[in-house]
Parts: structure tokens; C-alpha cells; sequence
């Protein structure tokens, strides 16, 4: 780049003070200085960025940008990040190996600075850690991964921190490089950590193996103990001197509860005894398997004080339910309740939280706000919502433009439909194929020659998230597959839980190639599931797609409750359910991350995602 390039970059900057500091001769040094650091000699007299960027004028080729450089690494400590913008993209077009990798780090950190977000990401993914700098590696990787923390995306931050933490030239940063760590990998669901076994070093698996054991003897204290133990014999030293994270080191410590005697409240009778009957299934299924307490289950559809009398005499010192909201609202109001309860519905939001109160629903806006995350960790900014008109929906649209505001972005489009009878006009609403026709049908009648021409779609949609049922959904995406344009880039389809059923047939499947969706890994037949699954499905072959989910509601009410003490102290530990990776809020509230899939090549697939 010669100093003719440089033109561009006077606009960001202060013309006058530039000008006055660019008088003297030329230097063509045959060679660029070597600079193995992000500092220079502590001898040298302190210099502004804007007086280094001036003098950077003087030099030609190599030289020229080895100052440029050194300007932007002076204005991002002087927190002239604009100024260290401006230099740092310039300067991505300089054809000097060693110049390219010692910008990578200047770059990251004049975009961090100025919020450059898609930027950011874009630099982030397409680095390799050979095109930085061997000295700036290790902040490189730092400052990507704190990025990919709060950007959610959690799988990629743990891939650097992985590498990070097993390289450490800062001794004195690794314990909170080793927090970070545990919080990422905490947040990651059992098939994300299983995909990052694969070819991973012995001290990466260390990690991954305490992060799974974590999970799989949390709420059982001796035999997290004991696991642990052997943990340490397997990979002794793996934090270098250090301890491990406090999160993971107050998990062994933390008493859970262990009740002898649980009472469970269930609308036993009356119109929702068939939904009961799935949760108290799903309980006692889990049950079977610890056989440590007695259950007494109580008809929930009895005056409070009544149930108050009852628990008390099951001498219950844990209790699971109720199941319908308005009972759940007037128990967890009642001053008179003294017994730790896990409702099996979610919390109103006028209602205090109060200790040893907590709250499991199968919220379905939980979804939404996962959508909205995914979107925003695929850097997608013209996302489009389509819902049905029922109230379900409706609230899950309303909760995804929420946490899409949240986010920093303006609100999305949106739009609702009635009847299957409105998605043709409303696709062609959308994507603008039918005002591509009557530009079209315009032309024709303007030119007497025969046209040939395809109607076109718009171009400047990311991606669609449909909230619809199974119906819905299979005459939904058909309809948006032929209506965009062939020579348009693929438009990516979401869609809810609420859009999967398992008995879709091989027809419908192909009309639901490409869509992505939510689901809880119990209807999913996943991994640490399938044994459960088949057994289920031989006693309940034909049972409802409502009662399935019930079940697998009971089933982790019930093995949570070792847990939710720990998740109460610790908001970073996940109990890895059959409905979800559940963590719990400050609230009370469990929330519930659900697994990704997708129909491909007609076959229903695990998918990972961010």
C-alpha cells in the first residue's frame, strides 16, 4: 500500500492535526522493523497514535505498515478506537505476511471496541490461530472467546478456551480462564460435549469428562465423590496448580435434598385426570430406578386447607405439584405452606419468589426465546415470524421479538394467519412474488416480444420461524420452497416443537426437508434415553403426543429434585432431562433449553447447533 492508500483514512481522522504532522522527508528503509510483541522498547519515549499515524507518511511499502500498525495498537491504548478502526481495516489489504498476522489481534480488538458485532463474528470464524501472530495468539484466542460467551454461542467458546487453557503463557489469568471454561461447557447439552470428544487431546477430555460426570451424579453426592476421585487419579495436574473453578468445586461440597417421603398433588379427577395420569407415570418410571422415597400421590382438585391436612399427614418433607396453574398460583401464595415444593407449572409473575419454592413447565416460550438466540448467533438481522392466530403462538411471537429487541435490533417483521387458506397469499405477501408478476406482466405489455422470465423473490430475508401445528407446518413449507426464487440463495425455515409430530409419514417428510426445529431429547429418542424410550414405547405405543411430553415431565420432576439446591447456588449447573437441559433463574423458575433436529434427505436428524 503506498501513501496514495492512506488518503481514505484522513476523513476519520483530524485533518489539521495530521497535517501538521506529516513535514519531513521520505525514508524508504529497505526492510520492515521486527516487532515479535504488541509493545515496543519501554525506552522509547511515549508517542500519540494520531502523531505515529502521521509519521507513518514518511515510510513506503513494508515499512509504511509495520507504523501503521504500530498507530493502531497506540490508539486502541489510548481508546481511540475509531482511529484504530480505520488503520486496522485499511491495512487488511496489505499484501505482507507478517504485517497480516500481527493485525489479526489490533483488528479484533478495534471491532470489539466499536461494536462492530457481524464483523466480529466474521473474524472470529475465518481465523485460523496460524494467521496470528505467534505472541498474540493466546489473547486472541481470550478475547474470541469472551465474545463467543456473551454471544451465546457456547460450543465454538469452548473450543478455544479448550485450546487456550492448555497452552497458558499468563499463569496468573488461568483460574478465570478455567471459570469461563466450566460456564461454557456447563451450558453445552450432552451431544454437544460428546462432538467435542471427538480427536480431543487427553487434556481436553479431562475437561469434557468432569463436565459429564458433573452431570450425571449431580443431586448424589457420594457417587459424585467417588467419581471424582477417579477423575483425579485419570488426569492428575490438569489445572496446572491451579484449583479447579469454584462452580465446579462448590458442586461436591453442596448437600442436596434427599426426602424420605414425597407427596405428589395431581388433578387425579375431573377432565385433566388423563394428563395427570402421564406425569404420575413419568414419576414413578423414575422412581424405579432410585427407590429411595415413599410417594403418596393426592388428589389436587381439593381446598387448600384440605391439602394442607393431607400432606401433613403423609408426614412429607418434599412436595411435587400441583399441575393446573390457578392451583399453583393459590399454593404458592399461601402463607401456611411449609414445605419445599417443586410446582409443575410456572410461575405468576406477581407472585414473590420465596425460598425453597420452585417452578417446572414445559413453557413453550422457552422456544421462542431459544429461536431468537440461535438467530442472533447466526448473525441474522431480518428475521421474519409467522404464527398461527392462536393464543400459544401468538405469546411465542410476542416473547421472540421481545428477546430479539433485547438483543439490540429493531422489531421483526411479523405476520398471523387464520386458516391454511391465507398462507398462499400470505407467502406471496412476503417474499414480494406477487408484485415481481406484475412487474413482469408490466414489461410484457410495454415490449411486443415474448418475455421469458421468473417471477424473483426478495433477497433481503435471513431467515423465516414459523409457530404453527404439524398441518400447518407441512403445507407451510412446500409453499415457501417453490415460492422463492431459483436463483435465490436458500431460505432457511424454523419452526417450534409445536410443528414436529412423530407420526408424520414418509410424504410429509419430504415436504419438510430443510426445517429446522425444537424439541425436548425425549421425543427426539436420544442417546441417554433410548433404553427408557423403547420401553415406554411398548407398555404406551399409541399414546398422545401431549401425554408423551407429561411423561417425560414427571420423569424429570422427579430426578431433579436432587439437583435443584445445587442449581439454586450454582446458576451454571444443568440437569440434563428428558424434556431439556434445564437451569434454574434467580426466581424459582426452571428454563428449559430443548435439542435442535431437522429433516434431511427425508430422515428425521439430530442436529448441533451453537
Amino acid at each position: 500500500m503506498t501513501s496514495s492508500k492512506l488518503k481514505p483514512l484522513l476523513f476519520l481522522c483530524i485533518s489539521s492535526l495530521l497535517l501538521s504532522c506529516t513535514s519531513g522527508p521520505k525514508h524508504t528503509p529497505t526492510s520492515a522493523p521486527q516487532q515479535t510483541g504488541q509493545s515496543d522498547s519501554s525506552t522509547e519515549p511515549q508517542v500519540s497514535a494520531r502523531v505515529l499515524y502521521a509519521q507513518a507518511g514518511r515510510y513506503e511499502g513494508e515499512a509504511q505498515h509495520y507504523h501503521l500498525l504500530k498507530a493502531a495498537r497506540q490508539a486502541l491504548a489510548e481508546q481511540d478506537n475509531k482511529l484504530a478502526l480505520a488503520i486496522t481495516e485499511s491495512l487488511r489489504l496489505s499484501a505482507y505476511p507478517l504485517i497480516q498476522r500481527q493485525l489479526m489481534l489490533p483488528l479484533l480488538q478495534a471491532y470489539l471496541a466499536t461494536a462492530q458485532h457481524s464483523r466480529t463474528s466474521q473474524l472470529i470464524d475465518n481465523t485460523a490461530l496460524t494467521d496470528v501472530a505467534d505472541a498474540d495468539q493466546p489473547q486472541f484466542l481470550w478475547l474470541s472467546a469472551q465474545y463467543l460467551t456473551s454471544q451465546l454461542r457456547y460450543l465454538q467458546a469452548s473450543k478455544l478456551l479448550l485450546q487456550l487453557t492448555q497452552n497458558p503463557v499468563d499463569h496468573d489469568a488461568q483460574p478465570q480462564q478455567y471459570a469461563l471454561l466450566w460456564q461454557n461447557l456447563a451450558a453445552l447439552s450432552d451431544s454437544q460435549l460428546d462432538a467435542l470428544r471427538i480427536g480431543a487431546n487427553q487434556y481436553s477430555l479431562g475437561w469434557l469428562s468432569l463436565a459429564q460426570l458433573s452431570r450425571r451424579y449431580i443431586g448424589q453426592p457420594q457417587q459424585l465423590q467417588q467419581a471424582f476421585a477417579q477423575w483425579q487419579q485419570r488426569y492428575p495436574g490438569l489445572t496446572a496448580g491451579h484449583p479447579l473453578p469454584e462452580a465446579a468445586l462448590q458442586l461436591l461440597s453442596l448437600t442436596p435434598y434427599q426426602p424420605q417421603r414425597i407427596a405428589v398433588l395431581l388433578p387425579l379427577s375431573g377432565q385433566f385426570s388423563q394428563h395427570a395420569q402421564a406425569v404420575q407415570y413419568g414419576i414413578l418410571s423414575a422412581a424405579s430406578l432410585q427407590n429411595n422415597a415413599e410417594l403418596t400421590f393426592i388428589d389436587s382438585q381439593q381446598p387448600i386447607a384440605a391439602l394442607v391436612q393431607q400432606v401433613g399427614q403423609a408426614q412429607a418433607d418434599f412436595v411435587i405439584g400441583p399441575l393446573l396453574k390457578d392451583q399453583v398460583d393459590s399454593i404458592s401464595q399461601a402463607s401456611d405452606w411449609p414445605w419445599p415444593t417443586l410446582f409443575l407449572n410456572s410461575k405468576d409473575s406477581a407472585t414473590a419468589a420465596k425460598a425453597e419454592r420452585y417452578y417446572f413447565a414445559l413453557s413453550m416460550e422457552d422456544e421462542a426465546t431459544q429461536m431468537a438466540q440461535l438467530f442472533q448467533q447466526k448473525n441474522y438481522r431480518r428475521p421474519v415470524i409467522i404464527s398461527a392466530a392462536s393464543n400459544i403462538s401468538l405469546r411465542m411471537q410476542q416473547r421472540f421479538i421481545s428477546q430479539w429487541r433485547q438483543f439490540g435490533h429493531d422489531t421483526p417483521e411479523h405476520y398471523q394467519f387464520n386458516a391454511k387458506a391465507d398462507l398462499d397469499s400470505l407467502i406471496n405477501k412476503l417474499l414480494e412474488t406477487d408484485r415481481s408478476r406484475e412487474r413482469l406482466s408490466s414489461i410484457k405489455n410495454l415490449i411486443s416480444d415474448k418475455v421469458e422470465a421468473e417471477p424473483h423473490s426478495r433477497l433481503d430475508i435471513d431467515a423465516i420461524y414459523l409457530i404453527a401445528d404439524p398441518v400447518q407446518t407441512r403445507l407451510f413449507k412446500p409453499f415457501v420452497d417453490v415460492s422463492v426464487s431459483p436463483t435465490a440463495p436458500k431460505l432457511p425455515v424454523y419452526a417450534s416443537s409445536r410443528s414436529h409430530s412423530t407420526r408424520v409419514d414418509s410424504t410429509d417428510v419430504r415436504d419438510l426437508n430443510g426445517l429446522t426445529f425444537t424439541e425436548m431429547p425425549w421425543l427426539l429418542g436420544e442417546q441417554n434415553s433410548v433404553q427408557l424410550r423403547q420401553q415406554y414405547q411398548q407398555i404406551f405405543a399409541e399414546q398422545d403426543e401431549t401425554l408423551q411430553r407429561l411423561f417425560a415431565m414427571g420423569f424429570d420432576a422427579y430426578k431433579l429434585l436432587g439437583s435443584l439446591r445445587q442449581q439454586q447456588q450454582l446458576p451454571a449447573a444443568v440437569f440434563s432431562g428428558l424434556t431439556g437441559q434445564l437451569r434454574l433463574d434467580n426466581d424459582g423458575s426452571l428454563v428449559r433449553q430443548l435439542s435442535w433436529a431437522t429433516y434431511r434427505n427425508n430422515r428425521l436428524r439430530s442436529l448441533q447447533e451453537p
